[in-house]
């Protein structure tokens, strides 16, 4: 049974999250600070925390960053009443896997603790050996089933280039990007194929993903709201991503990842390892 730590000061909600979680088949462990939270951490041996973004003393991205300490594949999803755009990318800078505009479905809870259970499964455990500049590029077909395979080569290209602390974000608009091409572009028909593109260096990443659609409009599908209970994959997207572009006819999708300090980015980066995986 998968477990989750969820971190919730106000009696009421913390109850009915619980009592939703628990239908759903999670073991939950229930806190009401993020001090009760770090204690109970490993004891409760969580796959993955559910915190309220604005807690009594310590919020949540403190309790982040404390429990990364001790787990760097941690999955940790902040919700909030008051999230805003700024708030979102400021608690994905931070290794947040996901965000949660309250009040919120339950079929939308359910869905992104599973997603931030298989990105925590995606990460890698132990950092590579091999540093500097990494390209890949992979064609699959377009089968929700090779979600975990494409986002596994990227998340080792990624932490090559030295993207430790924010894969988490990487992996978020990846998944959401391909989603998007397997539902929108391909129609759902695995016959059809996608192709991923990916360049890391020092300076920072850029990913694509190619699909066979006639491609769409951003603007018109609500790119440019900020809304987060809006809860679309454009909206986090564009939270996730540094930059982001739909180039084409538009169904190519561009996502653009800096990293700290970096001047700039030079894609694609002069490639010292490559690697390609054909469709299966």
């Amino acid at each position: 049974m998968n477990s989750v730590l969820l971190v919730e000061d106000d009696i009421a909600v913390r109850d009915a999250l619980s009592a939703i979680l628990c239908r759903a088949g999670w073991h939950v462990t229930a806190c009401e600070s993020a001090e009760a939270a770090e204690r109970g951490f490993d004891q409760a041996q969580a796959d993955v925390v559910l915190s309220d973004l604005v807690l009594p003393r310590k919020g949540a991205l403190e309790l982040l960053t404390a429990l990364r300490q001790r787990d760097p594949r941690l999955a940790f999803v902040v919700m909030s009443g008051y999230l805003t755009f700024e708030r979102v990318r400021e608690a994905l800078l931070a290794g947040g896997t996901d965000c949660l505009a309250k009040p919120c479905s339950s079929e939308t809870l359910i869905r992104a603790l599973d997603r931030a259970l298989m990105l925590r499964h995606t990460v890698l455990a132990e950092r590579v050996s091999e540093q500097g500049e990494h390209l890949i590029e992979t064609t699959v077909s377009a089968d929700m089933e090779r979600r975990s395979a494409v986002l596994k080569l990227v998340d080792e290209a990624a932490q090559v280039a030295g993207f430790d602390p924010r894969r988490n974000r990487i992996l978020l608009a990846l998944d959401e990007a391909f989603v998007n091409a397997v539902r929108h572009g391909a129609m759902g028909d695995p016959s059809a194929l996608i192709t991923i593109r990916a360049s890391f260096s020092s300076h920072g990443g850029v990913v694509t993903v190619s699909d066979p659609g006639p491609g769409f409009d951003p603007l018109m599908a609500g790119f440019g709201s900020d809304d987060p209970h809006a809860r679309s994959g454009l909206f986090l997207l564009k939270a996730a991503c540094d930059d982001v572009h739909w180039l084409g006819r538009g169904n190519v999708c561009q996502m653009v990842f800096r990293q700290p300090g970096a001047s700039g980015i030079h894609h694609p980066p002069t490639t010292r390892s490559s690697r390609r995986m054909k469709s299966g």
